[in-house]
């Protein structure tokens, strides 16, 4: 209710939207910021009006992809993403390298894609059948970063968390698995196209940061075996 367009970044709506495709040069940044225009067949508009004053206000997705970044962490103060490197195998250590990535939705994953893909070296080992083989394969690092942000409950008071240890990488996502999706399927990566958070779901997609619906864990799935990791493990709420 305290947001207003000045909450968005528009150098940085014009540029995702040229990149996504969306943005048409005929059309003024009044039609965008309306209650009227859609970006895209699967998004809303991006302003809802208030049925008390006739006030226009950027919904929240907007804000979160849209927003400028001390207007997001004033709006939304959990809706960051913790990234931390620990030397050990927990939290036990007495140090750690603690990033708080914050500002738009689609520039907090690139920058904990960044990260994590440092933490995905290659793993030298003349003796192993694969010696030069990564740590961590970088697809599903980025597939599982993805979907901890788009599937997230952004109403919860807490943010993305990802943990990196010598032996693994956690990500957790806050808020409980869809409904509608089968916790045991799900586990197995058999996970059908269920959305928690439409916009963000189809926008991460035209951005080519995530893959179409309902196929970025089987993704994790497939390449961790095609590469001879492990499969992952899930813990669901």
């Amino acid at each position: 209710q305290n947001a207003t367009e000045q909450d968005l970044n528009i150098p940085l709506f014009r540029n995702y939207m040229k990149e996504m495709g969306l943005f048409d040069d005929s059309k003024s940044l009044a039609d965008y910021f309306s209650n009227r225009e859609q970006i895209a067949e699967f998004v809303p508009p991006l302003f809802v009006m208030q049925d008390l004053d006739g006030s226009l206000r950027p919904r929240n997705f907007a804000l979160l992809i849209f927003g400028k970044t001390k207007s997001i962490t004033r709006l939304f103060p959990d809706a960051y993403i913790s990234f931390s490197v620990y030397k050990g195998v927990d939290r036990s250590e007495p140090t750690a390298i603690r990033h708080r990535l914050t500002g738009a939705l689609f520039e907090q994953a690139k920058k904990a894609i960044e990260l994590a893909n440092v933490e995905a070296y290659d793993a030298f080992d003349k003796h192993d059948e694969k010696p030069n083989q990564s740590k961590y394969p970088k697809r599903a690092l980025q597939e599982a970063i993805i979907n901890a942000i788009v599937h997230r409950d952004y109403e919860l008071p807490d943010p993305v968390r990802i943990t990196v240890f010598i032996d693994r990488m956690e990500i957790n996502s806050p808020g409980e698995l869809h409904w509608a999706v089968d916790k045991e399927k799900f586990k197995q990566g058999k996970v059908g196209a269920k959305w928690r958070n439409q916009s963000f779901a189809y926008l991460f997609n035209k951005i080519q940061l995530a893959q179409s619906e309902g196929q970025g864990i089987p993704t994790i799935f497939r390449t961790m075996k095609e590469n001879g990791f492990p499969a992952p493990k899930f813990e669901l709420g």
